[in-house]
């Protein structure tokens, strides 16, 4: 297994697929309907996963790109200069960069998941056996078949209720928060099953996959899209079977949503509440909801579910890779002798390695310097390694 250049975009190609397809979905009410939340959870799995293993298998089979786009990747790849026997390329800068930054983001989560704690410790106003908390919670917990180790704290210019807490959950709500015991009810188990369903959890995961890619822009779009397919999962876990809870449950979310919405002080990186980006996906939910009897449509799902399955194990099973040697043609074979796993090439000037001794190798055609590399491709196995001192074309090469 390995990390390289191509590995990189192939990860982002791939998961820039599944992120397309889900935006889709989720902008278009007819996709969302037909093929249901469940699906688009699917999606956000093979890309979470992709995110995970952006990596080269020995099995891997390697496809050469066009000599245009080849020739950017050579540009990437070629050593700029030497930082003691490190050989610097700008994709070497690159990894630099991309490691520290995420580095400095787990850092930061860390802390951030520490002032948090902190502030609502110092904020926070305990209010788990007050009326109606007192009775909702142990009855919620009673009815979902669960243990309670439920809190529920007060916390000041707080946006929308909240669950806090992967171990030790505890539910926030707005300081004065004023609700009927039946929107406390709806709201107290909409906070509850995010937790008994793990989704901070699995919240966190994808918080620190895309801590991990910062520089991808899609990984805004990745967080965004996984927020939507937890609260539809709750809100179906609400409403499935009975339609008056669903009627009441979609009741409870518009009076809160009607109301006045205030920018939060809190961090919502730990959290999830019951209008999590306030109400801009709320008519989706609602949409969802409504149409909740509808059937899925089950064999453009399985199709679907089959495709993307298919696109996740051919990134694997082939990469796109670069290539860019002067001169160089493709050999012409007969079909009987031509070995198709291989790139077979022929230059004017011979192309060769040299071994660095630290891991790395110098590629040359002649004198010429092309690029170092700190794995070798299938596509050069019939390229020559040399060492400095035994090398053939010492006296002609030159490090310019």
């Amino acid at each position: 297994m390995k990390l390289t250049l191509a590995t990189t975009y192939m990860a982002m190609f791939t998961t820039g697929i599944f992120l397309s397809f889900l935006t889709i979905c989720l902008i278009s009410k007819n996709l969302l309907i037909r093929f249901g939340y469940k699906l688009l959870g699917l999606f956000v799995l093979f890309t979470f996963l992709r995110f995970l293993l952006p990596i080269e298998f020995s099995f891997t089979k390697d496809i050469a790109l066009p000599s245009s786009i080849s020739h950017i990747i050579l540009v990437l790849r070629h050593r700029l200069f030497f930082a003691g026997r490190q050989s610097v390329s700008i994709w070497f800068i690159f990894k630099f960069i991309w490691v520290l930054g995420a580095i400095l983001g787990i850092i930061a989560f860390v802390v951030s998941y520490i002032r948090d704690s902190y502030h609502i410790v110092l904020y926070g106003k305990e209010i788990t056996n007050f009326i109606p908390y007192k009775e909702l919670v142990p009855r919620i917990c009673k009815e979902q078949n669960r243990n309670n180790n439920f809190r529920v704290i007060e916390i000041p210019n707080l946006d929308t209720p909240r669950i806090f807490g992967i171990i030790m959950p505890r539910i926030l709500l707005p300081e004065h928060i004023e609700l009927s015991e039946e929107q406390a009810y709806y709201i107290l188990r909409h906070e509850m099953t995010h937790h008994f369903h793990h989704d901070l959890f699995l919240k966190s995961l994808v918080k620190l996959i895309t801590i991990i890619y910062w520089w991808n822009p899609l990984c805004i779009l990745f967080n965004h899209q996984t927020d939507i397919i937890l609260e539809m999962h709750v809100d179906d876990s609400l409403i499935h079977t009975d339609t008056d809870i669903a009627s009441a449950y979609m009741h409870c979310l518009m009076d809160y949503a009607s109301g006045k919405i205030k920018k939060s002080s809190f961090s919502h990186t730990f959290t999830l509440g019951l209008l999590p980006k306030g109400n801009s996906d709320l008519k989706k939910r609602f949409y969802l909801m409504l149409n909740n009897q509808k059937r899925v449509d089950l064999p453009s799902s399985i199709l679907i579910s089959v495709l993307v399955l298919c696109i996740y194990l051919s990134s694997y099973l082939f990469i796109l890779e670069g290539y860019n040697l002067p001169n160089q043609e493709k050999i012409e074979q007969p079909p009987s002798t031509q070995n198709i796993d291989t790139l077979h090439i022929i230059s004017e000037t011979p192309s060769y390695f040299i071994d660095n001794g630290d891991g790395s190798y110098d590629l040359y055609s002649g004198d010429m310097y092309l690029e170092t590399m700190t794995t070798i491709d299938s596509y050069y196995s019939n390229t020559p390694i040399y060492t400095p001192e035994s090398n053939p074309y010492k006296a002609e090469q030159s490090l310019d």
